[in-house]
């Protein structure tokens, strides 16, 4: 018998679609959905499924002729794979903060949610600055949505509507503050 460690790391490609479906085992997904939420090639998607398919780990079925492909719950090393994604340094936090630097003039970055493994997280990551480009916001989410293999639920703000907010003690932000978070730029001193 072939052993399942040895297949299922052998490609980042691999590991981005593996953080899909353990981050995601309640949703079905079809080629074109993997291939876009991962960013790879559908060539290399589907020959990465098929490994993936092989050990256990994904189910696929048809639905009107559509081939979806979903998490196998009952694949035996499901939970300490996703401990491992968890554990997993999505992207590293230098890695981030080089990115996070070119979107604007940054003030404030505060990761929380998944990036620490807090499910009490309102949101996570908030981005605080002036001078934001949408475009290449949406290039920095998409990256690093990529490499979680979910959706990013994130806040951004001008630093107008941050203090304004403060000052009115806004609930959202006192839940950011007081929940479990980091600071991966503070030029607010706060």
């Amino acid at each position: 018998m072939d052993h399942i460690l040895e297949k299922l790391f052998e490609s980042p490609a691999k590991v981005r679609v593996i953080r899909i479906f353990v981050r995601n085992p309640e949703e079905t997904f079809t080629l074109p959905d993997i291939s876009k939420k991962s960013q790879i090639r559908r060539r290399v998607v589907r020959r990465e499924l098929g490994k993936l398919l092989n050990i256990g780990l994904v189910k696929k079925k048809t639905v009107k002729k559509v081939r979806m492909f979903f998490t196998n719950t009952e694949f035996r090393l499901l939970p300490e794979l996703k401990d491992l994604v968890i554990k997993d340094a999505v992207a590293s936090k230098k890695d981030l903060l080089l990115k996070a630097k070119k979107l604007g003039n940054i003030k404030l970055i505060i990761i929380s949610g998944v990036f620490i493994n807090s499910e009490q997280s309102r949101t996570d990551m908030l981005i605080i600055g002036d001078g934001i480009k949408r475009s290449k916001l949406e290039r920095f989410l998409t990256d690093i949505e990529s490499e979680l293999g979910r959706p990013l639920q994130y806040t951004v703000m001008d630093l107008d509507e941050f203090k304004y907010r403060m000052n009115m003690y806004d609930r959202f932000l006192r839940d950011i503050f007081e929940f479990p978070h980091e600071k991966l730029i503070n030029r607010l001193k706060i």
